[in-house]
């Protein structure tokens, strides 16, 4: 699995010289670039990313306050021509923090830090949910394992998902249709923004679905198929 990275930077040769770069390494490919932090939002709302090549020092918004502006912010790795900000970069929770003129050994060490964390997560996603057991999501700043008998429903809040467990809700950049096939059967869509866990159903009508005291819309597109796999589950 190839994992797709943003290069956000204001200057074309350092945009360049990134792109040259990511282009020798196998498992890593750009799916966008970005001039400031503005442009950077929009795509991100827009697309999913797995990594950042993250300028320090932009017009208007530096690359630190952006990436401390994400809720759940993509793996990052800090490219810049000054050296101060390295302890700053690192308590965002950075890859690395690579100083321009950046060369391709300095670049492959630090790419090869993130794609070691990035197949050993794509590896355990492939396992888990083959096993029906537990899913992984990338939230605060992590990479979280949640056993999917702990999942009571999942709710669709625009470019994310918030995963509601019984102790806590998880949120995470993720499409609620996308993360739908990879849910076991248990798992049923009632509208376009919410997925429950029929093991927590206690109850439904043809309007509304009750997972104990807290009700759920039943939406309309979903209305038919939704009620026919609660009725299997709950005769």
């Amino acid at each position: 699995m190839s994992a797709g990275c943003l290069i956000i930077d204001d200057e074309p040769f350092a945009r360049k010289l990134l792109v040259e770069h990511v282009s020798k390494v196998e498992g890593l490919h750009v799916v966008g670039e970005c001039v400031n932090a503005v442009e950077a939002t929009a795509w991100l709302r827009a697309q999913p990313v797995d990594l950042i090549f993250l300028d320090v020092q932009m017009p208007e918004i530096s690359g630190l306050q952006f990436i401390r502006s994400l809720k759940n912010a993509p793996a990052v790795i800090f490219t810049t021509a000054y050296r101060d900000f390295a302890p700053e970069a690192f308590d965002a929770d950075a890859v690395d923090y690579l100083v321009k003129p950046i060369s391709f050994e300095r670049f492959l060490r630090a790419v090869n830090r993130f794609l070691d964390d990035y197949e050993a997560i794509s590896g355990s996603e492939r396992t888990s949910r083959a096993d029906d057991h537990v899913i992984y999501i990338r939230a605060d700043r992590k990479t979280v394992k949640l056993a999917l008998a702990d999942v009571r429903y999942i709710e669709s809040l625009d470019d994310y998902v918030k995963v509601h467990t019984s102790n806590k809700a998880w949120v995470t950049r993720e499409n609620i249709s996308k993360l739908a096939q990879h849910l076991p059967e248990s798992f049923v869509r009632i509208h376009r923004s919410f997925i429950i866990n029929t093991r927590f159903l206690t109850a439904f009508t043809g309007e509304s679905v009750f997972l104990d005291k807290q009700e759920l819309p039943l939406g309309r597109a979903f209305k038919h198929a939704a009620l026919q796999q609660m009725k299997m589950r709950h005769p």
